[in-house]
C-alpha cells in the first residue's frame, strides 16, 4: 500500500512537471490539489504549485504593466495566499520557500508593488545565487526575477539627497541584474528549444533589450555595442528568431549613429579548442563561458568584420534576410495584423540598409532588397516609392554636359536605357500609390527626359506641379523648373512652327515663375539664359546668367553660357571675356573634357590657331589619361551630337527626317553609310571605354587641323575618330570637311549625304551638303538641302548666307537680297561657341 502511494506522488509530481513545462497552468493547478489530498506531507509543494499556477495563467493573459495593476491586484489574492504559505517552515524544508519569494515578487511587481517586491527578492537572497545548473523552468523563474529586480530598482524614483556613490551604486545593480537576467534568457530559450512555452515573454523581452539602452545612457557606447554583440552572437534557436531581428535592426542603428572612425572597435573572434584526437574532424561549432552563459557561436572560418562599414551591411543584410523569411504573404484578412507586423518590421530594416548602402555607393544591394521586398508589398506605398528612387538613382547616368541638365538623352538599348526603363515604369506604378508625392513625380520627370520621353517627363512633372499648386508647397519652384525644363526640350524636338512657339512661349512663362519663387536658384537662371538664347534676347540671356553665377559662381552652365554669349559677333572687344570664362570653367572643372573643348573652340576666333591646337592636344591627353574610368566626372558629354550646334535628338532615329528629307534620305543611304562604317570594323579595335569622348576629341583636333591647313592631319584625326565610333554621323560630318578642304567635293557630297541618312536632322551636315552641291554646280539642289535648314533653325545665320550665294548663282538678286539681309540681322547674335542646345 505504502509503495502505491509513492508510486502515486511520483506520477503527480511527474505530470505537475511536464504541465509547467508546457505552461499548461490548469491541469498544473488540478494535479496539485490533487497531490495536496492524497499527499498531505506534500502540502507546502502543492501550496507552491498552486500559487505558481495561478500566477502564471493570470499572467499570460494579462501581462505585468501598469494598465492592469488593478485587475491584479484583484485577481491574485489567492496565489499570493498560497505563495505565502509556501515560504513558512514547512516550505523551507520542502525546498519551495525560495522559488515561492522569487514568484511573490513577480506577483508585487504585477501589482504594482515595487518596494515589496525587492523586500521579497531580498529574502529570497537574490543576489547570493550560486551559479549551478537548473533546470529549465527554474531557469525561467530565476531570469524573470534579475528582470522584475532590475525594472524595480528603475522606477523606484531616487530621492535627491542621495550621493552620487549611492546612485552608481544603485545603477550598477541595476544593470547586473538586467545582464544576469538576459544572459539566462537566452540560455533558457536554447534549452527549451522548441518547446511549447519556446518563448521569452514581454518582461524577459524587455530586459534584453534594456541592457545597452541603459550603457548608452551612461555613455558607455562600447559597453553597449559588446552587449548586443554577445546577445547576437549567442547560438539561435526557433524562439529568438523575433528577438534576434530587432536587436540586428538595433545594433545598425547604434553604429550608423554613433561609432565612425577610430571610435569603432571590431569584434573579437573567439578561441576555439583544439581537436581531441586525430581521426576526428568536427569542432565545437559554440562555446559557453559558464552554466549561466548562453552558448555563443565559434568557428575556425568565422567571418568577423574589420571595420563599420563592414559589420552594418551585415547586420542589416541578415536582417533583412530574417524579415523576408518572416514576411506573410496571404492576403486574407485573418492575417492582417500579422502581414502589418511583417512589413513593418521589412521597412524598418530596408529603409536603414537604404540610408547605409547609398552612403557608400552601394545601391545594388538596396535594389536587391526592394525586390524581395515586392512580393509581400502589394500596395504597400512606401516600398513602391523606395523602389522607385532607388532604381532611378541606380542607373548609370551618363557624362553630362556642365550642368545637371537632363539634356543628355541615354543611347538605346545601353545599361543606362535598361535601367532608365525599369525606373520610369517603376515611377508610373509607384505615382498612383503615393498620390500627393511631389519629389517622386520630379524624378520620374527627370527620368524621362534622359531617356528622350519628353511627353511623359512633362506629364509627371506636370502633375507635381499641379500638387504644389494646390497646397502652395516648399517644391513649388522647382515644379516650375522641371515643367519649362520640358517644354524647352519639347521646342527644341519639335519642327511645327507654330507647335515651337508654343512650348518657347510656356517654357519661358514656367522659368520666369521658377525665378520668380526663387531667386537663389542657379539652376532656374542657368535654364532661363538657354532659353533666352534659344529666342534670340541675348540681353536678358546675360542678365540671367550673371545671375547664375551670382547664385553659385562655380556654374558650369553658366560659365559656358556666359562664354557663348561673349562669344557673339555683336560682342566687339569682349572675346578675351569668353576666354576668360572658359579658362575659368577649366579651373574649377579639371577632369572635365567640356572645358578644353570650348576653349579650344573659342581660341580658334579670339587667340591663335596654334594655341588652339595646343589646347585641343591637351584635351585628348586628358581623355586617354581616363579611359579606364568610365565615370569620372559627369561634366563632359555624353554622346557625339553635342558638338553639333543643331537640336540634341536621337542619333540612332530619323522619325522627323521625313517632315524635312521627305524620301531623300532612303533606306539604301542609311544601308550604305552604316555598310561603309562596318566594313571598317574587322581592321578596328573592340570599342574602348569613353570612346564618345575621344572620338570628339579627335574630330576637334581634325577642325583645329583643318583651320591651320593641315588637311592630312585631319584626315588622320578622323581616322582615329573612326576606329572608335565608326557609326557616328560626326565622323562622316567631319570626314565631307576634310574631302571640302581637298576640293574633293564629290565626296564630301557623299559623306553628307550619308551623315545625314545616319542622322537626317543634323544642321551641320544640312549646310555643308548645299555648299557641295554649289560649288558641283548643282544649285537647284543646294537651294533645297539650305531651305530645309532654314526651315529647321531660322535663326542660323549660316545657312542664311549660303543660301544669299546660290541664289545670286541662280540668278534671283531679290531672293538672294532678301538672304544675305537675314544673314547680316542674325550674325551678331551667332556666337562662336556653340552649345548643344
Amino acid at each position: 500500500m505504502t509503495s502505491r502511494s509513492k508510486n502515486a506522488v511520483r506520477g503527480y509530481e511527474t505530470e505537475i512537471e511536464k504541465s509547467r513545462e508546457e505552461s499548461n497552468w490548469r491541469k498544473a493547478v488540478d494535479l496539485a490539489q490533487q497531490l495536496k489530498a492524497r499527499s498531505p506531507q506534500h502540502e507546502s509543494l502543492a501550496h507552491f504549485l498552486i500559487g505558481e499556477g495561478k500566477l502564471e495563467a493570470h499572467l499570460e493573459e494579462w501581462p505585468p504593466s501598469k494598465e492592469n495593476i488593478e485587475r491584479a491586484q484583484r485577481e491574485l489574492s489567492d496565489a499570493r495566499g498560497y505563495l505565502t504559505l509556501a515560504t513558512d517552515e514547512a516550505g523551507k524544508r520542502a525546498g519551495v520557500a525560495l522559488d515561492a519569494h522569487l514568484l511573490l515578487g513577480k506577483l508585487n511587481y504585477a501589482c504594482g508593488a515595487y518596494d515589496d517586491a525587492l523586500k521579497h527578492y531580498k529574502l529570497a537572497e537574490l543576489n547570493t545565487l550560486t551559479e549551478k545548473e537548473l533546470p529549465v523552468r527554474s531557469l525561467r523563474i530565476v531570469a524573470e526575477s534579475y528582470a522584475i529586480k532590475g525594472l524595480c530598482l528603475e522606477q523606484n524614483t531616487v530621492p535627491g539627497s542621495t550621493s552620487r556613490f549611492k546612485q552608481a551604486e544603485r545603477e550598477s545593480e541595476m544593470i547586473r541584474s538586467f545582464e544576469l537576467s538576459s544572459d539566462l534568457t537566452l540560455l533558457y530559450l536554447q534549452r527549451n528549444g522548441a518547446g511549447a512555452n519556446a518563448r521569452a515573454g514581454p518582461t524577459l523581452e524587455t530586459a534584453l533589450q534594456r541592457v545597452p539602452i541603459l550603457h548608452i545612457r551612461a555613455g558607455r557606447l562600447q559597453n553597449a555595442i559588446d552587449r548586443y554583440r554577445e546577445m547576437l552572437n549567442a547560438v539561435e534557436s526557433i524562439s529568438t528568431q523575433a528577438l534576434r531581428l530587432t536587436l540586428t535592426r538595433q545594433l545598425a542603428e547604434v553604429l550608423m549613429r554613433g561609432v565612425t572612425g577610430q571610435v569603432y572597435k571590431a569584434p573579437e573572434k573567439l578561441a576555439v579548442a583544439p581537436p581531441q584526437g586525430t581521426l576526428s574532424r568536427r569542432r565545437e561549432d559554440h562555446v559557453s563561458d559558464g552554466p549561466w552563459k548562453p552558448k555563443r557561436y565559434a568557428a575556425i572560418n568565422q567571418f568577423v568584420p574589420r571595420n563599420e562599414y563592414e559589420e552594418v551591411v551585415l547586420l542589416l543584410l541578415v536582417g533583412e534576410a530574417m524579415a523576408v523569411r518572416d514576411a506573410v504573404l496571404s492576403q486574407s484578412a485573418e492575417f492582417e495584423a500579422a502581414r502589418a507586423h511583417a512589413l513593418r518590421n521589412a521597412v524598418c530594416i530596408v529603409d536603414l540598409l537604404a540610408l547605409a548602402a547609398t552612403r557608400w555607393g552601394q545601391l545594388c544591394l538596396v535594389l536587391e532588397s526592394l525586390e524581395r521586398a515586392m512580393k509581400f508589398s502589394f500596395g504597400c506605398a512606401h516600398i513602391w516609392r523606395q523602389r522607385a528612387l532607388a532604381t532611378a538613382a541606380a542607373a548609370p547616368a551618363p557624362a553630362r554636359p556642365a550642368p545637371p541638365a537632363p539634356h543628355t538623352h541615354i543611347a538605346p538599348g545601353s545599361s543606362a536605357w535598361s535601367a532608365g526603363v525599369r525606373a520610369a515604369g517603376v515611377a508610373r506604378r509607384a505615382a498612383p500609390l503615393c498620390p500627393s508625392d511631389t519629389p517622386l513625380r520630379l524624378v520620374a520627370a527627370n527620368t524621362c527626359y534622359r531617356m528622350g520621353w519628353i511627353e511623359e517627363g512633362i506629364e509627371m512633372a506636370e502633375e507635381a506641379l499641379a500638387i504644389e499648386d494646390k497646397r502652395e508647397g516648399s517644391m513649388l519652384a522647382r515644379c516650375c523648373l522641371y515643367t519649362g525644363i520640358g517644354y524647352q526640350m519639347k521646342a527644341q524636338k519639335t519642327n511645327a512652327r507654330i507647335d515651337k512657339e508654343i512650348a518657347n512661349d510656356t517654357s519661358l512663362k514656367l522659368l520666369l515663375r521658377a525665378v520668380e519663387l526663387d531667386d537663389n536658384d542657379h539652376l532656374a537662371f542657368y535654364y532661363l539664359a538657354l532659353q533666352y538664347m534659344h529666342l534670340g534676347m541675348l540681353n536678358e540671356a546675360m542678365d540671367a546668367t550673371r545671375s547664375c553665377l551670382w547664385a553659385r559662381a562655380e556654374c558650369g552652365g553658366g560659365l559656358r553660357v556666359a562664354a557663348a554669349l561673349w562669344s557673339c559677333a555683336a560682342a566687339g572687344t569682349r572675346g578675351a571675356r569668353a576666354l576668360h570664362a572658359a579658362r575659368l570653367a577649366r579651373h574649377h572643372y579639371p577632369n572635365a573634357d567640356w572645358p578644353l573643348a570650348a576653349l579650344a573652340t573659342l581660341q580658334l576666333t579670339w587667340d591663335t590657331p596654334e594655341e588652339a591646337l595646343a589646347t585641343g592636344k591637351e584635351l585628348l591627353t586628358l581623355v586617354n589619361s581616363t579611359e579606364s574610368e568610365l565615370e569620372t566626372e559627369h561634366n563632359g558629354y555624353a554622346e557625339l551630337d553635342a558638338m553639333s550646334d543643331s537640336q540634341h535628338d536621337d542619333t540612332q532615329s530619323n522619325r522627323d527626317g521625313a517632315s524635312i528629307r521627305a524620301e531623300s534620305a532612303g533606306v539604301y543611304r542609311i544601308e550604305r553609310a552604316l555598310s561603309d562604317g562596318a566594313s571598317s570594323l574587322s581592321t578596328q579595335r573592340p570599342r574602348v571605354p569613353l570612346a564618345d569622348h575621344r572620338a570628339h576629341a579627335w574630330l576637334l583636333l581634325a577642325q583645329l587641323c583643318l583651320r591651320l591647313g593641315r588637311v592630312s592631319a585631319a584626315a588622320g584625326c578622323v581616322s582615329e575618330a573612326a576606329t572608335l565610333t565608326p557609326f557616328s554621323h560626326l565622323v562622316l560630318y567631319t570626314r565631307g570637311l576634310v574631302h571640302a578642304a581637298s576640293l574633293e567635293w564629290d565626296e564630301a557630297r557623299q559623306c553628307f549625304q550619308n551623315a545625314l541618312a545616319i542622322h537626317p536632322t543634323h544642321l551641320d551636315s544640312m549646310v555643308q551638303l548645299g555648299a557641295a552641291y554649289y560649288n558641283l554646280g548643282w544649285l537647284g539642289l543646294a537651294e533645297k538641302s539650305l531651305r530645309e535648314a532654314a526651315a529647321l533653325e531660322p535663326a542660323r545665320a549660316d545657312t542664311w548666307r549660303r543660301l544669299a550665294l546660290v541664289l545670286c548663282a541662280a540668278a534671283e538678286p531679290l531672293a538672294a537680297a532678301d538672304a544675305a539681309a537675314a544673314a547680316l540681322a542674325l550674325h551678331p547674335h551667332e556666337p562662336a561657341l556653340a552649345l548643344p542646345l
